[in-house]
């Protein structure tokens, strides 16, 4: 952790995305293997990382084994869900696309068919902690969508999968869940195997393997986004509460050793105020998986001026974006390049996270420069029908022809004027 200017930070922010050679290098065989062996080798590697009593009957979880999963947990657990089930559903219900159509200034007419992917991957992690929050994010709107197939990964540890996770599951009416995690889940997705079904896009969180999976495949399946650890940046004011601003910062740490916290003010009071709340928690409180991703990737940076804080924003285009100040159009003006951006003090990232409705699944390590956050879009494609009339092809045939042969392409142009000596 330490106090950074806006030009140390342009010189020494490095990518997350990049993987090793020996992580490449090991996902490649992997998914060479289940590409060649399928189930054989989904097996051998659910029984080398997760489970060693596993059995192919057993990767595949039954309707009833969600059911029972969602009879287990506790009515608080149930509200909980339900409660975050709504309200996403109530923010992501706005976005679905309808298709429409429209005439051109001649007699050509212009159809836009939107219509749902036909089989999806959900990436769902369960190594260090479970994540029915995900479940919910991702099905939610792959079911607005009315995708018909549904499918879903999640590994278990030591045989043992949260109730949980598989709850929300259930809630979220998914189609199959299997019990397989890493990068061998992602090859399944995208080759398919007997016993799971290739998927046509594959969505989802996960770690360096599974991300590195999604990037070779990338072609073979569609994918939603390269994913790196969580981050947060934090913009602050000398009016802001600092003890608030550190557990914004922890509450990013402790996703992941690698996280990365940044915390931005023109006051250096108030970011040294800061780094002292954030000292006194690493060392007294109880929380988690923090005290890596502090000392090598939390930052607090001084900016001169409203208008370099912005310029420091864009920049690094955070993953979630806290700006601990009342709205103002001014921000849509300038905040430009973020994942989700919470404005005021009574907006912390981890509503975001669960229950605000918005989704989490967010373009992290600058990648929301040109992506956003996974939406009901993502789900669906659009196909492009075009109903051409007479005065249509006599108006716009000469130029085409023109164009083709320019190109060197003569059967393009012959096949426009075929149809003009005809008419």
């Amino acid at each position: 952790m330490r106090i950074v200017s806006k030009n140390w930070i342009a010189s020494n922010l490095t990518s997350s995305l990049q993987t090793s050679s020996s992580v490449a290098t090991t996902v490649k065989s992997i998914i060479e293997d289940v590409k060649k062996n399928g189930d054989q080798a989904i097996l051998q590697y659910v029984q080398k990382f997760e489970n060693s009593q596993a059995t192919i009957k057993n990767i595949k979880l039954s309707k009833q084994d969600l059911k029972n999963a969602y009879h287990s947990i506790s009515k608080e657990d149930k509200q909980a869900l339900k409660l975050a089930y709504k309200r996403i559903y109530y923010y992501h219900a706005k976005q679905k696309k309808t298709s429409y159509s429209y005439p051109d200034q001649l007699d050509t007419k212009f159809y836009i068919q939107w219509n749902p992917i036909d089989n999806v991957g959900l990436y769902i992690p369960g190594g260090m902690a479970s994540y029915p929050s995900t479940v919910l994010m991702t099905t939610i709107p792959a079911k607005i969508a009315k995708v018909p197939n549904v499918m879903l990964c999640v590994p278990s540890k030591n045989g043992i999968t949260s109730n949980l996770t598989l709850a929300a599951a259930y809630l979220c009416g998914v189609d199959h869940v299997y019990n397989i995690g890493g990068a061998q889940a992602i090859a399944a997705f995208a080759y398919g195997t007997k016993t799971i079904k290739k998927a046509d896009k594959v969505f989802g969180p996960g770690n360096q393997f599974v991300a590195e999976a999604k990037k070779q495949l990338f072609g073979t399946i569609g994918i939603d986004l390269p994913a790196g650890p969580s981050e947060v940046m934090v913009i602050a004011n000398d009016k802001s509460n600092p003890l608030w601003i550190a557990y914004d910062v922890l509450a990013q740490a402790e996703h992941d050793p690698n996280a990365k916290t940044y915390v931005v003010s023109t006051s250096k009071n108030l970011l040294q105020r800061v780094e002292k709340e954030i000292s006194l928690l690493v060392k007294n409180s109880k929380i988690q998986n923090i005290d890596q991703s502090i000392k090598n990737h939390c930052f607090l940076i001084y900016a001169k001026n409203k208008k370099e804080i912005y310029e420091i924003s864009n920049f690094i285009a955070p993953e979630h974006l806290h700006i601990h100040s009342k709205f103002s159009k001014d921000l849509l003006k300038n905040i430009i390049h973020a994942g989700s951006v919470f404005v005021g003090e009574r907006a912390p990232v981890a509503l975001g996270d669960y229950t605000m409705g918005t989704n989490h699944v967010l373009p992290t390590d600058q990648t929301a420069k040109f992506a956003s956050g996974l939406s009901v879009d993502d789900f669906m494609k659009k196909t492009v029908f075009i109903d051409a009339g007479n005065r249509t092809l006599k108006k716009i045939s000469k130029a085409t022809s023109h164009l083709a042969r320019k190109e060197g392409l003569e059967a393009h142009a012959l096949s426009v004027e075929i149809r003009k000596i005809k008419t």
